[in-house]
C-alpha cells in the first residue's frame, strides 16, 4: 500500500471543495471522506454523488432518485472510448452498479446507482463536462 499516495489525496481532499475522493487504480479503490466539523452547519450540505433522499412525486407509488456529480470533470458514459455504456435508458440497475465515469486530474472516479431502479434519465452527453452538484441521472426506485 503507497501510505505517501494516501497522504497526498488526503491533503488534495482536504484543499478542495469536494466531501469524498474515491480513486480505483490497479485493482486498489481508496475512497476518502470529509467528517464535517463542528465549525461547519449541518443545515448546509455540500452537492455531492453520495445517496441523496428519494424525490417526492406526485404518485406516491413511484419514487425517483437524482444522481448528481460529486466534482468538476469529464463525463464518459462507457470504460473506454468505443466501449459499450455502462447503461442505457430503460436499463435496470442494482445499488452500487457502476453507471458512468467522471474524470477529474487523471483519476477516473466511478459514478454509481444509489438504489435498486430502472434509469428514466442521462443528462451529459458522453465526454461533457460537468460540475459538483449537476444532475446526472434520475432512476426510478424499485418498490
Amino acid at each position: 500500500m503507497d501510505f505517501d499516495l494516501i497522504d497526498r489525496l488526503m491533503r488534495m481532499l482536504e484543499a478542495s471543495d469536494l466531501n469524498e475522493l474515491d480513486v480505483t487504480e490497479g485493482g486498489m479503490r481508496i475512497r476518502l471522506v470529509k467528517q464535517a466539523s463542528e465549525a461547519e452547519p449541518a443545515a448546509a450540505p455540500k452537492p455531492s454523488a453520495v445517496p441523496q433522499a428519494p424525490a417526492s412525486t406526485a404518485d406516491a407509488q413511484s419514487a425517483t432518485r437524482q444522481i448528481k456529480a460529486g466534482m468538476a470533470g469529464t463525463f464518459y458514459r462507457s470504460p473506454a472510448p468505443g466501449a459499450k455504456p455502462f447503461v442505457e435508458l430503460g436499463d435496470r440497475v442494482r445499488d452500487g452498479d457502476q453507471i458512468a465515469i467522471i474524470e477529474a486530474m487523471k483519476l477516473l472516479n466511478p459514478v454509481e446507482a444509489e438504489c435498486d431502479g430502472v434509469i428514466t434519465q442521462i443528462l451529459p452527453a458522453d465526454g461533457d463536462g460537468v460540475e459538483p452538484g449537476m444532475l446526472l441521472f434520475t432512476i426510478e426506485v424499485d418498490a
